[in-house]
């Protein structure tokens, strides 16, 4: 097959959409399918191959690092004819989406989307906006665009069960992004002292680890909130932070502000390909946000063998087997902070734990979620060829 992937994040943007586009693309490239991507243009990036358009695009103060993308000028439309995709997908309802949605309906071509995102919970960046218009705009477009599509993948339940109460009634199919198992030389003895001491962490101390987007709409004061109270009864422990993102100084600040805040560090982003040690050092993966479809560095600290603490809202608790790979506890200061304290005062059942975690990381590899994605391509195209057998002779020709 030859398909066209459509996103607004992707390379060189680091977060858990550009990460699952990626995996998606080396997965279907793995079945021998040919993909071509299209996504913003960023300044001073070069891609390293050529099957990646780039659409102008233009930086805005209120998210300088996702630029908009205007995707109207005709070199782009050329080289979309001359691929001739038979699928298009697109990752969200958006700019470079409502690109893929035209070109679909005007090329008679199925199209997919996966809805990454509860965008209900992220309208404070549209600060230009009351809250009452961006829920207005939502009900409005989430129907309108999603209804377009032949078919529609989700990573959880609570992400299906959003764009149902917003009316949408096209097939849906719940897949878990997928997470490729790491490196063995990433996870051994070494690779995780290097990881430790790359910020003064000592070997025999405690480690808890958050890794994302530092903003607000995840919920990273909880994580710090809670930490007070295990460091008052675990003085080995420490919290390391990795990520960037716009709250990042508001919480170097109130950091500042606690008393055991030099056992808090803020490590600032890295590259996806920096992480597998610092996901096997840790003790204990921890993970406040409420507003995730799934979390996929949830995903990501299980395959290390790293158990976690996660909130019992939004869909990051949903792949979490509790008491087995991890621990699903209330949104408050107090019982995040019991649930990793219940952790450290018994290593055994980290341990065991860490076990169950590279047991059931299995279920979530990129070659399973690879063979459900293209079960769904298979559909929607024999669905459209029983349709319109003349566009399927065509596309053969």
């Amino acid at each position: 097959m030859r398909i066209g992937i459509f996103s607004e994040s992707f390379e060189p943007v680091q977060n858990g959409v550009s990460t699952s586009v990626r995996t998606l693309i080396d997965e279907l490239r793995a079945h021998h399918h040919r993909v071509v991507v299209v996504a913003p243009h960023y300044p001073d990036y070069v891609d390293d191959s050529p099957f990646i358009l780039r659409v102008p695009s233009v930086r805005t103060p209120f998210n300088p690092n996702y630029p908009l993308s205007y995707p109207w000028f005709p070199n782009l439309r050329r080289n979309l004819t001359r691929i001739a995709p038979d699928i298009l997908h697109s990752h969200t309802p958006f700019f470079l989406g409502l690109l893929a949605s035209r070109i679909a309906k005007q090329d008679n071509i199925p199209l997919v989307s996966t809805y990454h995102t509860l965008y209900n919970h992220y309208g404070h960046y549209l600060v230009f906006l009351p809250q009452q218009a961006v829920e207005g705009l939502l009900e409005w477009w989430i129907p309108e665009y999603y209804n377009r599509c032949s078919h529609v993948i989700v990573p959880s339940r609570i992400a299906e069960q959003s764009l149902r109460q917003y009316k949408v009634e096209t097939p849906i199919t719940v897949i878990p992004t997928a997470v490729p198992l790491p490196h063995e030389e990433d996870m051994n003895e070494q690779s995780r002292r290097n990881a430790r001491e790359r910020f003064n962490i000592p070997m025999d101390g405690t480690l808890l680890l958050y890794v994302g987007r530092i903003a607000q709409e995840k919920n990273i004061e909880l994580a710090m909130e809670s930490f007070q109270a295990v460091a008052k009864k675990h003085k080995d422990a420490y919290l390391l932070i990795i990520g960037g993102g716009p709250h990042y100084e508001a919480c170097r600040k109130i950091v500042e502000s606690f008393p055991d805040g030099d056992r808090i560090i803020l490590a600032g982003p890295m590259i996806r390909a920096e992480l597998d040690p610092f996901y096997s050092t840790a003790d204990i993966f921890i993970f406040p946000s409420s507003t995730e479809t799934q979390g996929l560095v949830i995903a990501e600290a299980r395959a290390a063998g790293t158990p976690c603490v996660v909130v019992d809202e939004g869909g990051a608790c949903e792949t979490v087997v509790n008491e087995e790979d991890g621990i699903i506890t209330k949104s408050d200061a107090e019982a995040f902070s019991k649930a990793i304290v219940s952790l450290l005062d018994n290593p055994s059942r980290i341990e065991g734990m860490r076990q169950k975690c590279l047991l059931h990381a299995q279920k979530y590899t990129p070659l399973s979620m690879g063979e459900k994605v293209i079960e769904i391509y298979e559909a929607v195209l024999e669905e459209r060829n029983k349709r319109y057998p003349a566009v399927q002779k065509k596309h053969h020709d």
